[in-house]
């Protein structure tokens, strides 16, 4: 383990707890230290609060949690070659050389797909130039699921308007002049955000149709996709809860909303709900609802990695308040990879710090599954308190901790270093 893997793993243990009371220490005083860490106090009736420890062993040299910034990946050479091709692919009156130069696109990213980036926007931009390569008639296979289709309609409208938007302000193939300006960086971000949601081979890489059974959402049930963006999961929860189901889409960003709107419409999805929040709570006192589940999609790593304590704290009591007394919390994120493996193109965070910070608040681990590499789901429900005879009162109840509980450590996992993006 060399140094700066110690420096890592002793940081991180700072942001592990999430009780207001330390673990015991376990060993004596070392020189500089301050000494042995006071006792926990003994609960009051009527208190829950405990302490949870996990072991979490450090084994790579890159943080076990990391944000990065508001770009999804470098530009590379070869990907800014693949869209100036698709570029002039989209602009190119002439069929023939429009088909070779999509062709010539598609080709580049089925070279560096799988060596540059895990889940971001090169599988969408090939399927763009596959659509363009494409033989006319075979086309409409391209869209036959409807959620696509409004994708394309968004994107591929009057003559691929937003597209060739999103490629000259990624790529600065073209200067459109407010790139430097908050309503231009706000429109990017919306683009890319877009993008990368509703990526139509987001399946390829995600296998999010394994991800939905591993959910096992039944028919009938209310589940709040918070961080909805413009809707990915918001629609796959539709078809899965029903007519009798209500799946509310809960954003920050009025743009998402409105593609969700008026993609309801095209699709005429009727149990859908638009829900804008200002980020500090899931969003659903406002309604007056408790729903069955809530799903967080590699969202949860900025309340881990960027919030302070109290926003933490007010977040995760709006999930207790919006939940059924068996209702579930779905937490997805991005985690490190085995060595040899692409790492998911935005951020990470080690699950292992999740689950001991979720403990801590309350919840139980229900269930975890690392169904990719890159990608794993924790199912946590929030704990029932033990009742227990109060001893100052034997005629009363009151709640008792349990005993300090702990999990086995993972096993050994190495990263490269990811870049940031919320799918």
């Amino acid at each position: 383990m060399n140094r700066r893997a110690v420096f890592v793993g002793l940081s991180i243990l700072v942001l592990l707890y999430a009780s207001p009371w330390p673990a015991h220490a376990q060993a004596g005083p070392k020189v500089g230290d301050p000494g042995p860490l006071p006792p926990s106090p003994p609960p009051q009736v009527g208190s829950t609060t405990q302490t949870v420890t996990i072991n979490v062993p450090i084994n790579s040299d890159v943080s076990l949690v990391h944000v990065g910034s508001n770009d999804s990946f470098a530009i590379t050479a070869e990907g800014r070659q693949a869209a100036t091709l698709l570029l002039n692919a989209l602009e190119e009156p002439d069929e023939v050389k429009a088909h070779e130069d999509a062709v010539k696109a598609s080709s580049i990213y089925d070279q560096i797909i799988p060596r540059e980036n895990y889940g971001g926007e090169y599988s969408a931009l090939q399927w763009f130039a596959d659509y363009i390569a494409a033989d006319p008639a075979k086309r409409p296979s391209f869209l036959r699921d409807p959620q696509v289709a409004f994708f394309f309609h968004v994107y591929g409208g009057d003559n691929f308007a937003v597209l060739k938007e999103y490629l000259f302000r990624k790529y600065r193939l073209r200067e459109i002049g407010d790139e430097e300006t908050k309503a231009g960086q706000d429109r990017k971000v919306w683009l890319e955000d877009t993008i990368l949601f509703e990526n139509p081979r987001r399946e390829s890489w995600e296998r999010s149709s394994e991800l939905l059974k591993r959910l096992d959402v039944k028919p009938g049930e209310k589940i709040a996709d918070v961080g909805s963006g413009p809707g990915y999961f918001s629609f796959r929860f539709a078809k899965l809860a029903g007519s009798a189901g209500r799946v509310y889409a809960i954003e920050m960003n009025a743009d998402h909303l409105r593609y969700i709107e008026q993609a309801k419409k095209a699709m005429a999805v009727n149990n859908v709900f638009t829900v804008e929040t200002d980020g500090k709570s899931v969003g659903l006192a406002g309604i007056q609802t408790k729903v069955d589940a809530i799903f967080l999609c590699s969202l949860y790593h900025n309340m881990y990695a960027m919030s302070t304590k109290p926003e933490r704290d007010s977040f995760i009591a709006s999930i207790k308040e919006s939940l059924t007394d068996n209702g579930r919390l779905f937490l997805v994120d991005n985690g490190l990879v085995p060595p040899g493996v692409l790492p998911y193109h935005g951020p990470y965070v080690a699950r292992e710090l999740i689950i001991g910070q979720m403990l801590n608040y309350g919840f139980e681990l229900v269930k975890e599954d690392q169904y990719i590499p890159q990608r794993y789901l924790l199912v946590f429900k929030v704990k029932k308190a033990q009742v227990a005879q109060d001893p100052k009162n034997p005629g009363a109840e009151s709640a008792t901790p349990k005993p300090t509980e702990k999990i086995s450590p993972p096993k050994k996992r190495k990263s490269a270093h990811a870049r940031h993006h919320r799918t």
